[in-house]
């Protein structure tokens, strides 16, 4: 019984150790789901669906361009633990704060996007002008 008390103990803290590398990586997933899901509703709706990006409050939301500033859906707070993040800063993106898909799927320029956790780790999402999107 001892045995297993002190190997769940080692195991819940090597869990822990572990929490900002996997909220980075959860992120860096579903920004980049959200990016594709604002480029597959410019093609779907024939619209521009841009994703806005706020490196202050660390936040992001998708809206159409037919209706600025209202959000389609949530707003993702990446210092929210309750949306599964949580010490995630927004640092950059390269090629502006609001990412916008045309109707046919294309963005205006490439750009590169970087999160950072408490731990100065990093992980970086490219928008190529085609509109694919990747975790680099």
């Amino acid at each position: 019984m001892a045995v297993t008390v002190i190997l769940s103990g080692l195991a819940s803290v090597s869990f822990v150790s572990q929490l900002p590398h996997l909220r980075l990586n959860n992120a860096a997933r579903d920004l980049v789901s959200d990016l594709r899901w604002a480029r597959q509703l410019a093609l779907a709706e024939r619209q521009t669906v841009s994703v806005v990006l706020d490196p202050e409050t660390d936040r992001y939301r998708i809206e159409r361009q037919s209706r600025p500033g209202i959000p389609i859906g949530w707003v993702r707070d990446l210092q929210d633990r309750h949306q599964g993040f949580g010490e995630i800063d927004l640092v950059s993106s390269s090629g502006g704060m609001v990412i916008s898909f045309q109707p046919n799927g294309i963005t205006t320029n490439l750009t590169t996007i970087t999160l950072r956790n408490s731990r100065d780790e990093q992980r970086q999402m490219t928008v190529a002008i085609t509109g694919r999107v990747k975790i680099k």
